[in-house]
């Protein structure tokens, strides 16, 4: 989808709106015009959520219940564009982190993504037209310590978004996978604030950051999205420098 036909209007489903980046996408694209529908498990936020904008429809949805994502996606009916920002981490050891607590991450974070993805975008290719932006995370292509379980399960997105951009070209359905470094979200001031070292001793970027970065990749071709300047640079030292990025990863994660 060219910049010249890319979506500007239409019916936007967000999940994981009660905060962070689905709560500023949601609202970014209210202010776009769009009909927004914002899914959450966190009630109390999403009421917060339509008291600031109340053009924003609001539907409880927990994304590991697949029966849940169908329900949602029937009560949305056509969705134009899916932003898919639900996800959750906890820190923990490869080797000791309680294996239900490791269990959650994944069914939130690698099978909610596919349920919703399986809940609306056929939807899409049967109208051939729609875009998809499915976050991710750096931390999928850039495990830490104390992150095995959110790492892994980045990494699955990234693989499963992978397939399903190849299955889609051609659909007139557009893919982009968004995988930003450190975030200044509640969930990342949480994990920062239990251990500094989990997010590199480093600040998150504004959310406003993340979504305009997203705005402009869907004028133009590429699947993955790294937002910022720290993203780009760790993806490029990682491949062309694996040895160089061995030791400053050891050292800032220390």
């Amino acid at each position: 989808m060219s910049r010249n036909n890319r979506l500007t209007g239409g019916t936007a489903l967000v999940t994981g709106a009660g905060s962070g980046i689905g709560e500023a996408s949601a609202l970014h694209l209210a202010a776009d015009g769009w009909n927004v529908v914002a899914a959450d498990v966190d009630d109390a936020a999403l009421k917060a959520l339509r008291e600031r904008e109340p053009r924003i429809g609001i539907e409880h949805c927990d994304v590991q219940d697949a029966e849940a994502v169908d329900q949602l996606a029937k009560a949305v009916g056509p969705v134009d564009r899916l932003v898919h920002a639900a996800a959750v981490s906890r820190l923990g050891s490869a080797l000791g982190q309680p294996r239900e607590e490791f269990d959650a991450i994944w069914r939130i974070n690698f099978l909610g993504t596919v349920q919703i993805v399986r809940a609306v975008v056929p939807g899409m290719i049967e109208r051939g037209r729609g875009e998809v932006v499915l976050y991710s995370s750096l931390g999928g292509w850039v495990p830490a310590r104390k992150l095995s379980a959110y790492a892994s399960s980045k990494a699955a997105v990234n693989a499963f978004v992978d397939v399903l951009d190849q299955e889609c070209r051609g659909s007139g359905v557009t893919i982009r996978c968004v995988c930003p470094s450190q975030v200044d979200t509640p969930q990342f001031r949480r994990i920062s604030a239990e251990d500094p070292a989990a997010t590199a001793h480093r600040t998150g970027m504004p959310v406003s950051a993340v979504v305009d970065e997203v705005e402009r990749s869907l004028g133009r071709k590429g699947l993955y999205v790294f937002p910022g300047t720290t993203a780009k640079a760790t993806i490029l030292i990682k491949r062309h420098l694996p040895r160089t990025f061995g030791k400053i990863l050891e050292h800032e994660t220390r």
